[in-house]
């Protein structure tokens, strides 16, 4: 065949609809890239001598090793949710005299592509250099670097793993849950460990052969399941399921809003991917033992966690109103139906998690009155302007969605756009400053009441809001229409 997939794959952007918009955005986040690319170079070159200066007694590179797993660890969460797959429309090519060894390849070769495969370049080899020139041998440095390519490398094949298959995600959040509990609660010591085997492999480079069996292994491992869902029964047809044809009647107390109220509802209910994104949004709750466990933290970063804490649905499901409904999007335009109570009826849905995922954390006064009050004030700033910023990011992504995702090993299950990445922005930083501004001019209540305070105000004048959203979301209908019927 004349004509490779990585052509194809070209010629299908550049002959996608709205490609000037798909341009700009690649053009915009091209310079995103650049920006953590330098500022991950600038933390690999610098890394080296500012551990040197803090700890002159040991060994620079030891240091390193003894968190290196706490680096993939961080590597591997930043890959699950930023991460873009390599998309393969395979329904065509099983129609065609490839082989689909061919096409699994591609896709594997495709997902090392990726820019986030760049970090061992940016920041693992500046880090090597400065080994060698710290009198290390050069074999010795080679291994080094070898192997902690390998291990990053065997992320993106965890990554696609775990995007692809819940079972594999539960697996690998079992197996990181479990590498905490006994490095806190038990004698065996997790990071020293793998610090042990890097220092060893230093001392002996032949080590080197174990992450570069790993990633074989991996390799090996995606490898297979791709193949085993290499087929239109296993990855591309619908599966039957009976439907669950709940008629929830308690929420006709919402009136006219409880027909969207019901239909959301019910997208949860029978979806795969709603449904996880819903009990992932579960997991935020426990955002703050993070931070909440640690002595002086920063101010700064206990808002961040109050934020996270209650607006776990704002920030997950909420991220992909309206595309949850790209797939009947057009019919739903079709009807005698109010969109100003179609947006409040998401308003409302996303308030009322909101106010669930606030009284769930209850148990945080565990740690103190200061604490929930930051928590309650952060559930005002989401029910009264995290919402708003929320459907506007919406509107923002005009990407379509694909609800039943879970067994489609060729499709890109995450939908994650640079507008939705931009849009995240104002929802974390908007907060922190409502409440530090006033907190340093003053003292910490009113950091609490100015919060809060913005919060109550997104409230009070919610018609005023709601009716500018409904005039952009009308002046924007077509396009989102064009965009989400497209395949």
């Amino acid at each position: 065949m004349p004509t490779s997939l990585f052509q194809l794959s070209r010629k299908k952007f550049m002959r996608a609809p709205q490609l000037e918009a798909k341009l700009a955005i690649k053009i915009l986040m091209g310079f995103v890239v650049l920006y953590f690319g330098g500022s991950l170079l600038f933390a690999g070159i610098a890394v080296y001598p500012i551990l040197s200066d803090q700890f002159p007694e040991r060994d620079v590179i030891s240091v390193i090793n003894s968190v290196l797993v706490l680096i993939f660890i961080l590597e591997l969460i930043i890959r699950y949710f930023l991460q873009q797959l390599p998309v393969t429309e395979i329904k065509s090519f099983l129609l065609l005299s490839i082989p689909k060894k061919r096409i699994i390849r591609n896709v594997l070769f495709r997902s090392l592509l990726s820019v986030y495969n760049a970090i061992p370049v940016l920041f693992y080899l500046p880090i090597s250099i400065s080994m060698f020139q710290d009198d290390y041998a050069l074999e010795q440095v080679i291994a080094w670097w070898v192997a902690v390519t390998a291990f990053s490398l065997c992320l993106n094949f965890i990554s696609f793993l775990a995007n692809k298959n819940n079972k594999a995600l539960a697996g690998f959040v079992i197996l990181i849950i479990l590498l905490y509990l006994s490095e806190s609660y038990m004698d065996f010591e997790t990071l020293r460990t793998v610090g042990y085997f890097f220092d060893a492999l230093i001392m002996q480079p032949l080590w080197v052969l174990v992450p570069l069996g790993v990633f074989v292994l991996l390799y090996q491992i995606t490898f297979s399941f791709l193949k085993k869902n290499l087929n239109l029964e296993g990855s591309l047809a619908a599966k039957k399921e009976v439907a669950n044809a709940g008629r929830y009647d308690f929420l006709d107390v919402f009136g006219s809003h409880a027909f969207f109220l019901k239909n959301d509802i019910r997208l949860i209910v029978r979806n795969v991917r709603p449904k996880n994104i819903v009990l992932m949004s579960f997991l935020f709750l426990f955002y703050g033992l993070f931070f909440f466990t640690q002595d002086n933290q920063p101010e700064s970063l206990l808002v961040f966690a109050s934020i996270f804490i209650s607006g776990g649905f704002l920030l997950t499901y909420g991220n992909y109103v309206p595309a949850w409904d790209s797939e009947y999007y057009a019919f739903l335009m079709t009807q005698n139906l109010s969109y100003k109570k179609y947006l409040d009826s998401k308003w409302r849905l996303m308030t009322f998690a909101i106010i669930v995922s606030t009284v769930l954390s209850l148990p945080y006064l565990c740690f103190g009155v200061k604490i929930y009050l930051m928590i309650l004030s952060g559930a005002a700033f989401n029910i009264g302007l995290g919402t708003w910023i929320t459907l506007y990011g919406g509107l923002l992504n005009k990407q379509p969605l694909k609800l039943n995702v879970k067994a489609k090993a060729f499709e890109n299950t995450q939908a994650f756009s640079g507008k939705m990445m931009l849009m995240i922005f104002p929802k974390m930083v908007l907060p922190v400053l409502l409440y530090i501004i006033p907190a340093t001019l003053f003292n910490p209540t009113a950091g609490y009441i100015t919060l809060a305070a913005s919060g109550v105000l997104g409230i009070v004048f919610k018609n005023q809001i709601l009716t500018q959203m409904v005039k952009l979301f009308a002046k924007q209908k077509h396009e989102m229409l064009q965009a989400f019927t497209q395949k």
